[in-house]
């Protein structure tokens, strides 16, 4: 492939060397920095996946990108002026947050120049009828959006779809029907299959950004490029946090992201339907969780993904995700193929840097350590939440709903004499058939590294 995955590679081969050379002598590994190391190298093939859909961009009108429900359309780069090489996205954007800004503070925020309208003016001829206004809603958030789900680990291992209504009934499978045999001039025994389904129910996801009264477009035109990359950053880690984690329960007994404390009602993971992956095994059916307290073994790994039952034969459609720590103990053990074991023909997901008996092995912020019972603890969690854990799910048993997608809105904080932009979208997560006794999803937690 590319020589940034080349690199990659070879530091994930090096990495999986010295893990495994210091098996028997764990203690003298400096295991935070491998897994910084880890993180870090996960960043880089994710922003190669980006770079590489910027590079292939369409810039002529009418041409799209994305998979269906998630396309987007490009502008291309401004040509010339003061404006030259920088995206057409951009100056459409900045030209949109100062009319919207200007329309409630013309004391204080300056007008678009006449260099950003002119630029505006022969871009958007070249390229597509649409106006500004209209494309920062549609175009911009759509491409941003799209951004997102090349950027998110766990949200690219399972199936997506888009919730007509809310809640709404998704049908997962039409049941099992029964073959006869045939008999001439005669009709079978009618039946009735038995449809399964999951209700979805969306969660909204708000993150916001403040602007000083004191706009200037140069100053915006500056700051896009990195607020661009953090919302996607950003947009794709919540995308797999909530898928991860998950949870309507809000009491004070708390739930597995606030352990034995009522978490705040505005928490991200305070879920308006389903529950996600972790508390699947962990609170569901909690005989697909196995309690490791010990050093990860392939024992202990072949066991969790034996909790599957049937599922952990359809290898194809399993997947596993960790922590970037986990991840580091995983090299040490004997069915875990890196990247550079896989060949040139094997399909690499965002996230995976590895396989486990050819299952991909999905690397992902969005799982931090935890306390021993699998939970994040909120009694100091600097010494507590120490372990880690590894979900292990058939990726067809899950599906990631959207109601709405990418919002956004700006309007005016006079207390805080600022623009605030609001980007908001709407989330479900749902699995398949009665949690408590469905066995497609497993994890191991309290795995220790010492």
């Amino acid at each position: 492939m590319s020589a940034i995955l080349e690199e990659i590679k070879g530091e994930i081969a090096q990495l999986a060397a010295v893990v495994k050379d210091h098996q028997n002598d764990k203690g003298t590994l400096d295991q935070d920095a491998l897994a910084q190391q880890v993180a870090a190298l996960v960043d880089r093939q994710v922003q190669k996946t980006l770079d590489d859909r910027e590079d292939n961009r369409p810039v002529r009108k009418g041409e799209i990108i994305g998979m269906p429900g998630f396309q987007a359309r490009s502008k291309g780069l401004v040509k010339g002026g003061k404006f030259d090489g920088l995206r057409v996205d951009d100056l459409v954007f900045t030209n949109w947050l100062l009319e919207k800004a200007s329309a409630v503070r013309r004391d204080s925020v300056k007008p678009a120049s006449k260099f950003l309208k002119d630029a505006l003016g022969k871009a958007l001829d070249a390229t597509t009828g649409g106006s500004g206004d209209e494309y920062v809603p549609t175009g911009m958030a759509a491409e941003l959006w799209q951004d997102m789900f090349i950027a998110a680990k766990v949200a690219g291992t399972i199936p997506i779809v888009q919730m007509p209504t809310d809640p709404w009934d998704n049908p997962l499978g039409w049941g099992s029907g029964t073959w006869r045999k045939g008999v001439s001039n005669t009709a079978i025994t009618a039946q009735d299959a038995t449809t399964a389904k999951s209700t979805m129910t969306s969660t909204e996801q708000v993150y916001e950004v403040d602007w000083s009264y004191d706009l200037d477009e140069d100053s915006i035109v500056a700051v896009l490029p990195s607020l661009r990359a953090e919302l996607v950053r950003d947009g794709a880690e919540q995308i797999d946090r909530f898928i991860l984690n998950a949870d309507s329960t809000d009491a004070n007994t708390g739930n597995i992201n606030s352990d034995d404390a009522n978490p705040a009602d505005d928490s991200y993971f305070l879920s308006n339907g389903q529950d996600g992956i972790r508390h699947q095994f962990l609170v569901d059916n909690t005989a697909t969780d196995a309690n490791t307290n010990a050093v990860l073994t392939d024992a202990l790994l072949l066991a969790g993904v034996g909790r599957l039952g049937k599922y952990a034969a359809d290898v194809s459609n399993l997947a596993m995700t960790c922590d970037a720590r986990t991840y580091i103990a995983m090299l040490g053990l004997t069915n875990v193929a890196t990247m550079d074991k896989f060949g040139p023909q094997a399909t690499i997901l965002t996230g995976e840097l590895a396989k486990y008996a050819n299952i991909p092995v999905i690397v992902s912020g969005a799982m931090s350590l935890t306390d021993q019972d699998g939970k994040y603890t909120t009694t100091s969690p600097a010494t507590n939440d120490v372990y880690g854990t590894i979900a292990i799910y058939h990726r067809n048993m899950w599906r990631l709903g959207f109601r709405r997608n990418l919002l956004i809105e700006v309007d005016q904080l006079i207390q805080k004499r600022q623009f605030i932009m609001v980007v908001s979208f709407r989330i479900a997560v749902a699995a398949r058939g009665t949690r408590s006794t469905a066995v497609h999803t497993a994890g191991l937690h309290d795995i220790k590294y010492s």
